[in-house]
């Protein structure tokens, strides 16, 4: 999708949105007999931006200041339906982020419907906003699997009332096109994605705890190429035996849990604790395993991954201080480790290495809609055979940013 059709997009739903506001509001006159206006209240516009400078090393440093995000969110409610049109601008592109119709049935305030571009429910981090999250970017098995973390699609939500001993119980299923990072869909197949989750409040709010089981099914068509088997047995690729089978599906299946747990400690601020455990099965090329946004035009490569993330936030006292600290790994291919990777004949490549993430970071809030985060990462890959990753690359990252919210 180009980003002249997309700017073009933006601007046809914002004219749309207004209109919406305009008959509506000639429907409140006509009804009360007066020009009352626009009513204020049924529209809701916020946002947030995000300025930062990015180092990362290696041969050729790469040196950067940049927009990470640039949001703004219009939100109008009418009549148990509400509409979201929510755009980024970056110096790099425009595009469309949350943006979609929801329906919500009167009667038990339990179920909703939503149908657009939506967040993939997903475990905790992928849903989890980017302007409330403590680390810069989320996980990199996450940015894998799941680059952009929205698509196309339609998610049906059931919510136990507060009132009653289900409180805190959510179940999510979704039905999506698939094609990752909210490109155009190439092809016919659909993806589903189901998640099942708790969150409560206890001890007069000062605890609050959180879980979650989520399972993603689908794939892709992989079109006129060929695509590898891993045998286990052999540590190697093979030929699939259909690979003559044309128009066949690479499967994306994955199974994850995640837990939240914090404590108001009063005068010695609030303790947070995250993890997520991820695995299942992805179809990605020779050197990396991210989900495809359109037909793949090279061979592809089935495998095992598995995943995780662990966070620790600790707010300083009544300091506007934020402490964070955070692990994530991912095993591109869960079967194979270290110098296995690289041996001549077993068709392994950059896309079967496992990847060690460490965090540390300090924000400072400035006032309710101001922060200022300075984040390190040290990044560590494996030992392999595999040219230029015989040892650990020198890529860790810093990032310095800016966020104002309103």
């Amino acid at each position: 999708m180009s980003h002249t059709f997309r700017l073009r997009f933006f601007i046809l739903l914002i004219l749309g949105l207004l209109q919406t506001l305009n008959i509506d509001a000639q429907e409140t006159n006509a009804n009360q007999g007066s020009n009352s206006g626009l009513k204020a209240d049924k529209l809701k516009i916020s946002g947030y931006a995000q300025i930062q400078y990015r180092y990362i090393q290696g041969n050729e440093p790469d040196s950067r200041f940049m927009i990470r995000r640039g949001r703004i969110k219009f939100t109008y409610e009418f009549n148990h339906v509400t509409l979201v049109v929510n755009p980024d601008f970056t110096e790099r592109k425009f595009s469309l982020r949350d943006t979609y119709i929801e329906f919500r049935e009167p009667w038990l305030n339990v179920f909703s419907v939503s149908l657009g571009v939506l967040s993939l429910p997903f475990g905790y981090e992928v849903k989890y906003s980017s302007s409330n999250r403590e680390s810069p970017e989320r996980a990199f098995i996450n940015q894998t699997l799941f680059p952009g973390e929205r698509d196309l699609g339609l998610c049906l939500n059931v919510k136990a009332p507060e009132k009653s001993a289900f409180n805190g119980l959510e179940l999510d299923v979704a039905v999506l096109n698939g094609s990752a990072n909210v490109t155009p869909e190439f092809d016919r197949n659909k993806d589903f994605l189901e998640r099942l989750s708790f969150n409560r409040n206890f001890k007069n709010n000062n605890i609050n705890l959180g879980l979650g089981l989520s399972n993603y099914h689908g794939g892709y068509t992989i079109g006129k190429v060929k695509d590898f088997i891993f045998e286990e047995n052999m540590k190697r690729f093979q030929y699939s035996p259909d690979t003559a089978d044309y128009y066949r599906i690479a499967k994306r299946n994955y199974t994850g849990a995640d837990v939240q747990f914090s404590v108001n400690l009063g005068n010695a601020g609030k303790t947070t604790l995250r993890a997520e455990y991820c695995m299942g099965g992805q179809a990605g090329t020779a050197n990396n395993s991210r989900s495809a946004e359109e037909i793949p035009a090279e061979d592809i490569y089935h495998r095992k991954f598995t995943g995780a993330y662990f966070y620790f936030v600790q707010d300083i006292g009544r300091l506007p201080l934020q402490l964070v600290a955070k692990y994530d790994w991912f095993d591109q291919n869960s079967v194979i480790a270290g110098k296995e990777i690289g041996v001549v004949g077993t068709n392994t490549n950059k896309g079967d290495i496992r990847y060690d993430t460490y965090g540390l970071g300090l924000t400072i809030h400035l006032n309710k809609h101001a922060k200022l985060t300075g984040y390190y990462e040290f990044v560590r890959n494996e030992s392999t055979l595999l040219p230029g990753y015989e040892t650990d690359l020198k890529d860790d990252r810093m990032t310095i940013r800016a966020q104002i919210k309103f």
